[in-house]
């Protein structure tokens, strides 16, 4: 057994002992392990890396100032101690969100956001990071606020783009880092940015804007530029985030689910009955699991018989705390995802007083600490003297009785997307609600990528084991080559583009719908493909003999590239060199010789 294969068989060992072990216990066994397996991928992916690759990255640099201020009252030790315990602060920030730190440069950080290894929302994970450390920064300067002469501030540049990774250096030592224009236009970005701005290029403004909040500034002249670069502010995150998928003014009816959702459609006909059950969707990434979902809901939905909700784990949060379960009790209590803590518990104690009456104090302390609300203080007398393993188990058997209660009055419908990332306590208590589903109207619909590894997965199986015929498992496949090319023609609404364009996109997109629609997308920003005239269809305006891929779909590309092994992901770098297809002899030979 390799030393992955230890670390991941005593994370699940630990999972599965959660009902005879201190729940805080558990978890900080499992964030220990998880840390050490971040660490094993670096040392995996590093050595490789370092022989240097094409990535498509996001570049941060962060720089902060009034070390100097700080520097003329205070003693060099005592300055050198608070960079270090300011710097472990940022780092564990940037940590959290997957970047990896390239170098200190005196007082500035450079960070990277996919390299050496790569996930899908690499910018969003840079901009999160950024927030999160202006954050941080802003409680180092009140817990150290007696020894500063005068707060410190962050500035940033962030940009996004192609560069080349891998070892810079002499033969004797190399260090890992990037190079090209991307990390030069943040490094510039940085220069231009002031105390407290976050500063960042066209294409990450472009590849987040659903998600944050940006102001335009005046397009400036940047040394090595040719052209005024247009430039962004970041202000904040989004209450309401936008659609990352899909093309605004484009839409196409579901094509090809027709089987799938016939099959989903049995068990909610089995639910508007007044039996729970349990529906699991399995696909990789863009192939239509949400899309699937959201036909059922319209059809779930559309006579007001069943409340749905609807929670999502995050690629970054799998050592947060109850995090899908937060988001899914958001939506049930019908509150907003950026509303105050104080509005969170005046909707959840009103439920709770409708449903439960005068046994409501009796559930509230425990839902209102799943919930991370401020505790009264007689809810928090409640909870004095619990905690640990009984915490944990008193919140388990409060979600339940609540769950079990309001479906009595109404059929609900809780839906768990992306749990390939779902953090180990929302697993333990969706787990703890199977049971309900037979002796309930709950219908839980669990959504997952085919990421035969980790907890995620074994609590998969687990489910397989339990539940039997009782779980409807839907696994979805690419779209077939006329499925595909039916997508096509909804989208651009016509069947006119030349047959060669046609088939290079079918050829990129391989029967996933949302490459099929990001090579539109590509192809619609390049100016390639246009509105018709009469307002109607699409044309085209250039001869297209090849495809590149688009960098929205970089991310989810290189992210299953890096998860491979050292050996597999450089068998598939030389394959890729060769061509499209080829006879094994050719790719054997050349592994041979190299």
């Amino acid at each position: 057994m390799t030393e992955r294969q230890e670390i991941e068989q005593a994370i699940i060992g630990l999972e599965a002992q959660r009902a005879l072990l201190d729940s805080t216990v558990v978890e900080a066994s499992v964030a220990a392990l998880r840390k050490q397996l971040a660490e094993l991928d670096r040392a995996e992916t590093l050595p490789l890396a370092l022989k240097g690759e094409r990535k498509q990255v996001t570049v941060m640099f962060a720089d902060i100032s009034g070390f100097t201020a700080m520097s003329e009252k205070l003693d060099p030790e005592e300055v050198r101690s608070m960079i270090n315990a300011c710097f472990e602060g940022l780092g564990a920030v940037i940590d959290q969100y997957g970047g990896h730190i390239d170098k200190f440069i005196g007082d500035e950080i450079m960070a990277l956001f996919g390299a050496p290894v790569a996930h899908e929302n690499d910018p969003e994970r840079a901009l999160r990071a950024a927030l999160d450390m202006m954050t941080a920064l802003a409680a180092f300067n009140a817990e150290h606020a007696a020894r500063i002469p005068k707060p410190l501030a962050l500035h940033f540049g962030i940009n996004s783009g192609l560069a080349i990774a891998g070892g810079i250096g002499t033969r004797q030592r190399q260090d890992y880092s990037v190079m090209g224009d991307t990390v030069n236009l943040a490094a510039r970005l940085e220069d231009l940015s002031e105390a407290g701005e976050i500063l960042v290029g066209e294409d990450t403004y472009r590849l987040t804007a659903p998600l944050f909040e940006f102001e335009a500034i005046k397009p400036v002249m940047l040394k090595g530029k040719e052209k005024p670069v247009k430039v962004y502010r970041l202000l904040k995150a989004k209450a309401a985030p936008g659609r990352l998928r899909g093309i605004e003014g484009l839409s196409s009816p579901m094509v090809g689910r027709e089987r799938e959702l016939a099959l989903a459609m049995e068990t909610l006909g089995n639910f508007k009955k007044g039996q729970g059950g349990v529906i699991t969707v399995i696909g990789d990434a863009g192939l239509g699991k949400s899309r699937l979902i959201s036909e059922l809901s319209a059809r779930c939905c559309q006579d007001g018989q069943a409340d749905w909700a609807q929670g999502r784990a995050l690629s970054y949060g799998e050592n947060a705390r109850y995090l899908i379960v937060r988001d899914l009790f958001r939506n049930l209590l019908g509150v907003a995802s950026e509303a105050m803590p104080g509005e969170v518990g005046q909707a959840l104690r009103a439920e709770l007083e409708q449903l439960f009456a005068a046994q409501a104090a009796d559930i509230y302390p425990y839902l209102a600490h799943l919930l991370d609300v401020p505790l009264d203080e007689e809810s928090a007398q409640r909870l004095k003297y619990v905690e640990g393993e009984m915490l944990h188990q008193r919140i388990l058997q409060s979600v339940r009785q609540y769950l079990s209660t309001r479906a009595g009055r109404k059929p609900v419908v809780l839906v768990w997307e992306d749990l390939h990332w779902g953090d180990p306590s929302s697993l333990a208590l969706l787990e703890a609600l199977l049971p309900l589903t037979q002796a309930h109207p709950l219908l839980l619909i669990m959504i997952y990528r085919p990421v035969r590894e980790g907890h995620a997965w074994a609590f998969h199986q687990r489910c397989r084991e339990w539940l039997g015929d009782a779980q409807r498992v839907i696994e979805l496949s690419p779209l077939t080559s006329e499925e595909s090319g039916r997508l096509l023609d909804n989208l651009l609404e016509s069947n006119d583009l030349p047959a060669k364009m046609r088939q290079l996109i079918l050829n990129k997109a391989e029967g996933n719908p949302f490459y099929v629609e990001e090579v539109i997308r590509s192809l619609i920003d390049s100016g390639a493909v246009t509105r018709a005239e009469s307002g109607r269809g699409w044309v085209t305006t250039a001869r297209i003999d090849d495809i590149t891929i688009p960098d929205t779909l970089q991310g989810v590309i290189m992210a299953r590239i890096d998860r491979l092994n050292a050996e597999t992901k450089r068998t598939l770098q030389v394959a890729a060199v060769i061509g499209r297809t080829f006879p094994y002899r050719v790719l054997a030979r050349v592994m041979r010789v190299e």
